[in-house]
């Protein structure tokens, strides 16, 4: 699969994943905030990751499958969210937030390939 091809599908998961969760969290907190001001957020946030799992790509230039890809827009939601709760940058700047979410990106587009492909080496090596 080429490389704008695997960056589209990895924004597009880190969009839908980053939606319907943060969408659940206004929902169940019983915040004012609209859907679309929810949305705009999210695309643009998702945007930015996916132009860094874009560069990684352009880097490491291995492709991964569709499910991995999922798995790894989810891992990169969390880590982001999660770091950014941890450190406090969502008081900060929403731009600090973007920027670890863009880096965490870059760095997964780096290192999944090499994760996913060796566990896919490895069942297979078992099976001969």
């Amino acid at each position: 699969m080429s490389i704008v091809k695997q960056s589209s599908l990895f924004t597009i998961f880190l969009i839908v994943f980053g939606f319907l969760l943060r969408y659940y969290s206004v929902y169940s907190s019983g915040s004012n905030i609209s859907t679309f001001g929810v949305a705009l957020s999210v695309l643009v946030a998702g945007l930015i990751g996916g132009v860094g799992f874009f560069l990684g790509q352009l880097i490491i230039k291995e492709s991964l499958a569709i499910k991995n890809l999922a798995l790894s827009s989810i891992f990169v939601f969390f880590m982001a969210h999660n770091l950014s709760n941890l450190l406090g940058l969502y008081q900060i700047s929403w731009f600090a937030y973007t920027g670890v979410l863009f880096s965490i990106a870059f760095v997964t587009a780096l290192r999944a390939p090499k994760m996913f492909n060796k566990s896919q080496s490895t069942a297979n090596k078992s099976l001969n």
